[in-house]
Parts: structure tokens; sequence; C-alpha cells
């Protein structure tokens, strides 16, 4: 069973988060509407529930906190967000350790002062340094997004040098330098790089082929994109994220239909925030693939549902991908200044990530900025 981060609403008006076990995502929401909770948000997908820390070892009190940290560090990554957890946390001791400086000042005792300051301050550089892997992994994911390939191995280096590397970071830097390898014409080997893991994962069924899908796409593979995002569903069917993930690979390069039927048959109340995007984006690329001009409007929301994240690198590529879909539909319907606009902002990703069908298209209509370099070979 998956650890599933969850906010809502109790019965008395008051603000509920926590984490729930359950297997599937519909599950979780029924558990959650038994104890009288609504307007349930489930903020992972089981995925990544079933695979990141839960609650084990903690009082009920404890989960809370740390529910309703993890739902801020979504919101806001970063040190400050750190370190108003360390201030929330130690908030008595950092008061006593105030005073001493006041004392010191006061008296004036240089080494009261002193120790009062270290006090002070070590709780905040302890949870610095704590969080320089954080750090770390950001860095590589912004220079992934730009396609800073020696700077994306060199920092995964250095987080797998680390001790007590998680099982789940650890696949996630393999599929990263795999997707590298992918991009540079050896799609066969990145493939291998990853076979050790697909016993490894063995028990989240759908994991490792959901992600070696990204791996084939990273290597123009759209076909086996596609068959591995359908293997990586039938893991888990049914599951929101996985279907949309699914759709989305289908409206893109696949069966337009599948791409509409697999949507329609998403309770998009079970999907976690950030999926709303990712919901538009199939929808406004079905219609666009109909003809329909609604597509302009709905793929424009889904452009802004994306920028609303865009302080996260991780939303980088699929911003500006979906973007181009954007752009691709606003030229069909005349706007082409705004289409050359909207590419022109995110050509630094998009110039890496965008497949050679979709680049060929930006091409054909003139959208590539022409005094932005292409992407290298």
């Amino acid at each position: 069973m998956a650890q599933v981060l969850y906010s809502a609403k109790a019965a008395d008006g008051s603000r509920a988060e926590g984490f729930i076990e359950a297997v599937t995502a519909q599950q979780a929401r029924e558990l959650l509407l038994q104890r009288g909770l609504r307007d349930i948000v489930l903020h992972q997908d089981m995925s990544s529930a079933g695979a990141g820390n839960g609650p084990q070892g903690l009082t009920e009190s404890e989960a809370r906190a740390l529910a309703s940290f993890r739902i801020r560090a979504m919101r806001s990554p970063g040190l400050a967000t750190v370190w108003a957890e360390v201030a929330r946390r130690s908030w008595l001791w950092l008061l006593l350790d105030a005073a001493l400086v006041a004392w010191g000042l006061w008296k004036p005792d240089l080494w009261v002062l002193v120790v009062g300051a270290l006090l002070l301050v070590s709780p905040f550089a302890i949870s610095a340094w704590n969080h320089r892997h954080a750090g770390r992994y950001r860095r590589l994911v912004q220079h992934d997004a730009l396609g800073q390939w020696d700077e994306v191995v060199r920092l995964a280096g250095q987080l797998r040098a680390a001790t007590g590397l998680a099982a789940q970071l650890a696949f996630d830097l393999d599929v990263r330098l795999a997707a590298i390898l992918a991009r540079r014409g050896a799609l066969d080997a990145a493939i291998q790089s990853l076979q050790g893991w697909r016993e490894k994962l063995a028990a989240q069924p759908g994991v490792f082929e959901g992600r070696l899908g990204s791996v084939h796409l990273a290597g123009g593979d759209t076909g086996g994109f596609i068959r591995l995002s359908g293997e990586s569903l039938q893991g888990l069917p049914g599951d929101p994220a996985r279907t949309v993930d699914h759709a989305l690979a289908q409206a893109r390069f696949g069966d337009v239909e599948r791409a509409a039927g697999l949507l329609a048959s998403v309770d998009t109340g079970l999907l976690p925030p950030h999926g709303q995007g990712f919901v538009l984006w199939v929808q406004g690329l079905v219609q666009r693939r109909r003809g329909l001009p609604e597509a302009v409007a709905t793929l424009g929301q889904a452009v802004a549902e994306f920028l609303q994240r865009s302080e996260q690198p991780a939303v980088w590529t699929a911003l500006a991908v979906c973007t181009a879909d954007h752009a691709l539909a606003l030229h069909d319907a005349g706007q082409v200044d705004a289409a050359r606009r909207h590419v022109a902002q995110v050509w630094p990703v998009l110039r890496m990530h965008a497949t050679k069908n979709l680049q060929r298209e930006l091409t054909e209509r003139d959208l590539v900025p022409a005094k932005l370099a292409p992407a290298p070979k």
C-alpha cells in the first residue's frame, strides 16, 4: 500500500492534512470521505506516494505536521520553506538563544554573546547542510531542462556519492542519464543501462515502464513511448495519473480518439493539483487534431496552469512543449505574431526537448526564433 499525502476540510470547517494508506487513489478518497472529510485533494499520484517516505513511526500529530510541511514544500520549494519549518518547530529554543544574545549584548559578555549566537544559527546551518542535496537536485533538473548535459552528469555524480541515497532518487538519476545517452543517439545502450531496475521495481508495477518510456521519447522513439505509457497504465489499471499520461502520449503521437476516450474515463478530482495542466493539454491537443477552434483557448489554459508552477524546474519541459502546441494552434487561428512570441519565450528549453516532428512543424510555420541557435546535434 502507498501512503498518500492529502489535504481536506473537516466537518467543522477546519483544515485537515495527513497521510492515508491506500492501494488506489479511488480507495484513498473513499476512506477519507468515510472520515467525514470533504474538499479532498490528493497531492501525490500513486507512483510517487508508494516510493516516498511515509509517516511510519510518527505520532498522529507528528504525521500531520510532516504532511503540512510537505504540502508547503511542494508549493514553495527551497531553503526558505525549510527554515520556516525549523523556526516553527524550534521557536522556544530559538527564543532562549535570542535571550542569550540579548544578555550578552546588554551585559556585555562576549562569551555569552558568542555562545548564544552559535546556538541561534546552528539549527538553520544544520538544515541548510542537510538541504544541500535537495538544492543540488533542483539544479540538476534545471540543467536537464536547459540541455546542459555535462552539468547534469556532474551533479548526478555528486548526488550518487552521497550516503543513504534513496532508491527513488537513484532510479531518477539513472533515468536522466539514460535519456542523455538516448538523445546522443545511443538509445539501445540507454535502455540496457536501466535493465537492472526492472527487478528492483517489481513491487511497483508499471513504474519502470513509465520512466523507460521517457527514455524512448528522448531517443525519438515515439512508438515505444506510447507502448510503454500503456504498459505503465496496465501495471495500475484505472489510475488517473497514469491514464492522463497515456492519453497525452496518444494525443501527441498516436490515436486521437483513443486519447479522448482515455481522458473521458478520468475522475479529475483524484489527480494531484499539478495534474490539471496535463488534462487541459490533452483536451487542447485533441481539439487541435480535430480541427476545432477551441484548441487555442484550451491550450492557453494549460500553459497558464504550468506557468503557475514555473518556479519549479521540473515543470519547464512540459511548459515549453505545451507552449509550442499552443503556438501552433495560434498560428492555425491566424495569430502568427503571438505564436512567435510564445515560442521565443520557451525556446531555450524547447530547442532541447521538442521532437523532430514538432521542430519541423515550428520551422515550416516560421515560428522558430531566427536569432537563437538551433539545438546541438
